[in-house]
């Protein structure tokens, strides 16, 4: 947890400092997307009570602050590693064609069977330029996983905050404007004070496609991995 907890605070330290944040068109009609809309990632669901229960008043504090969107709780989620977008004909580095996608998830199978499950715990509120955050504390495991799949597959898109600069973390709301940046930065500092969320066990990741759009992206299961456990 410490190295962690050193890089989530300097994370916050960095979105303190900020002028302006990047809103949901931007995260729509940007560079990145490119008019593609099927997105490909590893990820774990967020179904713990506790866990749930402690976002839920995280959103709380901040969903009446003007340009902060809440995302539904059927979105939260811990990224592990994100795949790319999947295309009829690649022509991009992070196009995935069909059969691609299917070597892709036999490729995790391997990676995830020898992966124990593990705890998690809920850290501080935060924040990127671009969603309000919940910090994922000993959270290790899922940054090795990030890093196993990078080297199960080579091909892989290597973002720049993969490998051991990836910082686990629950998207919990997105911005519609930053015109209230100021008092958000406030309300997350109040935030900060209090005591970190509960633990949980992670026992299975979820290969998924999301359908990005205007609205909430939804996700459709592709594959589910069970993570061994000694029972």
């Amino acid at each position: 947890m410490d190295n962690l907890r050193r890089e989530f605070d300097a994370a916050w330290a960095d979105f303190r400092t900020l002028d302006s944040l990047r809103l949901i068109p931007d995260t729509l009609e940007s560079e990145w997307t490119r008019a593609r809309d099927t997105y490909l990632a590893f990820l774990i669901s967020l179904d713990d009570p506790a866990a749930v229960s402690h976002l839920r008043n995280l959103v709380r504090q901040i969903e009446t602050i003007p340009g902060v969107e809440p995302y539904p709780e059927d979105y939260w989620h811990i990224t592990i590693k994100g795949i790319g977008f999947e295309v009829p004909n690649a022509a991009r580095p992070d196009d995935l064609r069909g059969s691609e996608v299917q070597r892709i998830a036999k490729t995790a199978r391997a990676v995830f069977a020898t992966q124990p499950a593990f705890e998690v715990r809920l850290g501080l509120a935060g924040g990127f330029p671009e969603v309000v955050i919940a910090e994922v504390w000993d959270s290790l495991p899922v940054r090795d996983l990030n890093c196993r799949l990078l080297e199960a597959a080579p091909g892989l898109i290597r973002y720049p905050f993969d490998g051991p600069y990836f910082l686990p973390h629950v998207s919990i709301a997105r911005f519609a404007s930053d015109e209230r940046l100021t008092g958000l930065k406030g309300t997350l500092s109040r935030l900060r004070q209090s005591p970190p969320g509960p633990a949980f066990t992670v026992r299975e990741v979820h290969f998924i496609r999301a359908q990005l759009s205007e609205r909430t992206p939804s996700f459709q299961t592709i594959e589910t991995y069970a993570l061994t456990t000694d029972n």
